[in-house]
């Protein structure tokens, strides 16, 4: 959510969260579901197959789901941003298929016409279902890495502090959600997305790549969570690019960094970049 539109929204709702009765007014703001009926057709060139997962406390969410390889472990997960929904994320995650990896979109409890409503810990444990459902489908061999764009990033670094994965790539996702908010309503944020105490807690490879136009999430934001991240992490910024990554650029580097996680050699990725992109490390 646009800082600007945090504060409006902060500005309407004070006296009604102050009176603490209004949490579900404020996770209707954070998360903002799209509301439209999904026709994955429309989002997608390569239809996938449709995937369920049933979550640790009894929702059924649906997903999609593109199968790699055979003999590729590589499965990777999707998780698609505020005000979006799964049949979005497809349309992102597409661009991740065709390079032999087992691409899963992820899907959330009250999005997409799944029930349930939102929050943080509702999420979590929604990215964890999908993890499992991919450690199901893949046996033990099997290789997860997370993927996720905006707020769907945010999940990926929760889930990924709570359950062990392979790797995690970030698209513009912020450090704290309570950054974004005026320091007078901070304290009273029903969900407060700390990344960066999740990203001390993965022990994992790190990727996050941000643009330096996102007129959503600063680069001050991205830089700390750089900062709080545990070794290896990296942050790789591209010139102009804004919130919503283009995904015919962004997919190969995210492919070179699945095969790098893969080959234990992330001290050395990426072997280069395009004119704009530059690279920092921890």
């Amino acid at each position: 959510m646009p800082r600007n539109a945090i504060t409006r929204f902060f500005l309407l709702a004070l006296p009604l969260l102050a009176t603490g009765g209004c949490a579900d007014l404020a996770r209707e703001q954070i998360y903002k579901a799209n509301p439209a009926p999904i026709n994955v057709a429309q989002w997608t060139r390569a239809a996938p197959a449709d995937l369920s997962v049933t979550t640790e406390d009894g929702l059924v969410l649906k997903g999609y789901v593109w199968p790699g390889a055979a003999d590729d472990r590589d499965i990777l997960i999707f998780f698609h941003g505020r005000g979006s929904h799964q049949g979005v994320g497809a349309r992102y995650a597409e661009y991740l298929t065709g390079r032999g990896d087992h691409v899963i979109v992820a899907s959330y409890r009250g999005f997409g016409g799944n029930p349930g409503s939102p929050s943080q810990a509702g999420l979590i444990c929604d990215g964890r279902a999908f993890v499992a459902r991919a450690r199901a489908m893949g046996g033990p061999d099997a290789r997860v890495i997370l993927v996720g764009h905006s707020l769907g990033g945010a999940v990926a670094l929760h889930v990924a502090a709570t359950v062990p994965v392979e790797g995690v790539v970030t698209l513009s996702t912020f450090d704290r959600f309570a950054e974004s908010a005026p320091a007078y309503a901070a304290a009273l944020l029903p969900d407060a997305w700390n990344n960066m105490d999740a990203a001390t807690k993965i022990h994992a490879p790190l990727v996050m790549i941000h643009g330096t136009a996102d007129e959503r999430v600063d680069q001050r934001q991205t830089d700390a969570l750089l900062g709080a991240a545990r070794p290896p992490a990296m942050l790789i910024t591209v010139a102009g690019e804004r919130h919503n990554p283009r995904m015919d650029m962004v997919a190969p580097i995210v492919s070179e960094a699945v095969a790098a996680i893969d080959a234990g050699n992330v001290a050395h990725f990426p072997a280069s970049l395009p004119t704009g992109w530059s690279v920092r490390r921890k």
